[in-house]
């Protein structure tokens, strides 16, 4: 055997033994790291509300009116391909509409229909003057069954 082939064989062999050491150590702190999973501080809880909203550019000197339709999803026949998944209207369920997560801007309740009305000033949302490309984001929150939900709505100036 010539030294190059002593050299290449041990250098290989050198090789794999640190990619084996590597990956045994790898799996020994995949393994040590495992352990019994904390709860969220805020549970993550599916939305008991389809919300659909309506309306997201407006002109500076036009009322801001954004419609939502609140729907519950009826989801008792989802197995069934003749029923699927019904939506029900939710009437006379109370929204809130905050900017930036704490201003309360309005106060709706939804109709027979599950539908509440938004209309304000560009003003009491906080723009004035408003101008071309200035945003808000709204935020329509209320609870159902017992279980809060929010749906987020950025509205722009034209």
């Amino acid at each position: 055997m010539s030294i190059n082939q002593y050299l290449s064989r041990t250098s290989k062999n050198t090789i794999m033994r640190k990619y084996k050491n590597i990956f045994f150590g790898l799996m020994l702190v995949m393994v040590a790291g495992c352990e019994d999973a904390v709860e969220l501080a805020t549970p993550n809880v599916a939305s008991p509300v389809l919300v659909l909203l309506e309306g997201s550019s407006f002109s500076s000197g036009a009322r801001v009116e954004v419609v939502g339709t609140f729907l519950e999803l009826d989801k008792t026949g989802i197995l069934d391909k003749n029923i699927g998944i019904d939506s029900i209207p939710l009437s006379n369920l109370e929204i809130i509409v905050f900017v930036d997560h704490v201003q309360e801007v309005s106060s709706l309740v939804t109709d027979p229909t599950g539908k509440a009305a938004l209309s304000l000033t560009w003003a009491d949302l906080g723009i004035s003057p408003a101008t071309s490309g200035n945003q808000v984001k709204l935020e329509f929150a209320g609870m159902h069954k017992g279980i809060p939900f929010r749906k987020y709505h950025t509205i722009r100036v034209q």
